[in-house]
């Protein structure tokens, strides 16, 4: 039963529960009470901030919508910033981009503790959602940047498929990422979150609208009845640095856009976080057309595509797909090939590299230490989903990807 002691998340968890759009669960009662103490840490006889929360466990568990109800339920004087962490980082890249370009404001100095305080002079609160580590450019920044931002008295509540210690796990250099790590345990408690069940495929069962076709005809119909057979029109929506993404759409009210799109068009290019929180942001609704069975030297498309649904997420924005295949077909191949990774992992191996990397993160090169840049992978013609945590997160990224694209049938989906 849920505490009486009011607090406003407890209370919003306990109409949830009323009104039946959540089902009763032990596992999240006992996290929104834990998330409950942090709200109360930020009382006014409070001199030092409460410490975090890093909450891991399986796919569709919760830990997405608990966290988003944490954060809408904070005292409304308490400045707090959701994001997914594929949003977060991408800013925090045109922040470094900025300070390099004005170097008589930093002069000599490391931009990364100043962004970090400036991140919290906007948000007392970060609550990320999907909390990920596969690039080694935003590894080696992520323990200067936090660190500044923990000092500053920051508080940070992330969710997750992996624990700490397997974050950035098989990562090119990771002995230099573990500090952050330790540093994450020590400013966050790690909570797993337990519930075998999916609790999105719950949801979704008995729902009527259908979000994904392999009948062509169909989907066609459905698109045309959503359109009401208006042609759309190519729409520029700015992304960032100047940057903007042209798309097919229609408007559909003041301040949102019904967009249709090919995977290919979207997740076989070059376009990336920033582009897909800079495009769903202006959606309500995304039509994608042809989606058809992953290859396995294809892994940084299976990542964007996985990045676009996370993001589309996040944002309450529905995606409708039309597909060559059933979405686990799409997957197979990848899926395979990772259980045969599992199986031959030994222990032990460690990927590093010294010094000659290219010039590619995120989104761009980044400071890792004095003058020394280094690229995504770090190694000449690599990709960064060809090997180490690129790699190793997939599995864990396909699974939410399937879950949240059933969520996106819910006739709640995208209310808190």
């Amino acid at each position: 039963m849920l505490s009486t002691s009011s607090g406003s998340l407890q209370h919003a968890y306990r109409l949830l529960l009323e009104n039946k759009r959540l089902l009763p669960n032990p596992s999240q009662l006992a996290l929104v009470d834990r998330l409950s103490k942090i709200q109360d840490g930020f009382g006014p006889d409070s001199r030092t901030p409460p410490t975090g929360l890093y909450i891991h466990g399986s796919v569709g568990t919760g830990k997405s919508y608990i966290a988003s109800l944490f954060t809408s339920t904070l005292p409304s004087h308490i400045s707090r910033r959701r994001a997914h962490f594929h949003e977060f980082m991408p800013d925090v890249h045109s922040r470094l981009h900025q300070a390099r370009s004005s170097s008589s404001r930093y002069d000599s100095a490391d931009p990364l503790p100043i962004i970090g305080r400036q991140i919290h002079a906007e948000s007392r609160v970060l609550c990320f959602d999907e909390f990920q580590v596969t690039d080694i450019a935003d590894a080696m920044i992520l323990q200067r940047l936090m660190g500044s931002f923990w000092a500053a008295g920051g508080v940070m509540v992330a969710t997750s498929n992996r624990a700490p210690e397997k974050l950035y796990e098989d990562g090119l250099n990771r002995d230099l990422f573990l500090p952050f790590i330790a540093m994450l345990k020590q400013r966050c408690e790690t909570w797993p979150l337990g519930g075998a069940k999916d609790y999105r495929l719950l949801k979704s069962e008995g729902q009527t609208q259908k979000v994904f076709f392999t009948d062509p005809a169909e989907f066609q119909s459905t698109f045309e009845a959503a359109t009401g057979g208006q042609q759309l029109i190519a729409h520029e929506i700015p992304v960032m640095m100047g940057r903007k993404l042209v798309v097919a759409a229609m408007q559909t009210d003041e301040d949102s856009l019904t967009v249709s799109s090919t995977v290919a068009q979207l997740c076989e290019g070059k376009l990336g976080a920033a582009d897909y929180h800079a495009l769903c942001r202006k959606a309500k609704v995304i039509y994608l057309e042809g989606l058809r069975r992953f290859r396995l030297f294809e892994l940084d498309f299976v990542r964007r595509f996985i990045t676009l649904i996370d993001l589309a997420y996040e944002s309450g924005t529905k995606v409708i797909i039309s597909s060559d295949v059933t979405i686990d077909e799409a997957f197979v191949e990848i899926i395979e090939a990772e259980e045969q990774r599992a199986k031959r992992k030994q222990g032990g191996l460690q990927m590093s590299v010294k010094k000659g990397g290219g010039s590619s993160s995120s989104m761009m090169s980044t400071f890792v230490s004095g003058d020394t840049e280094w690229s995504a992978t770090g190694l000449e013609g690599a990709s960064l989903a060809t090997g180490g945590a690129g790699e190793t997160d997939v599995g864990f990224a396909i699974g939410r990807a399937i879950s949240r694209l059933h969520e996106m049938g819910s006739p709640i989906y995208g209310q808190v």
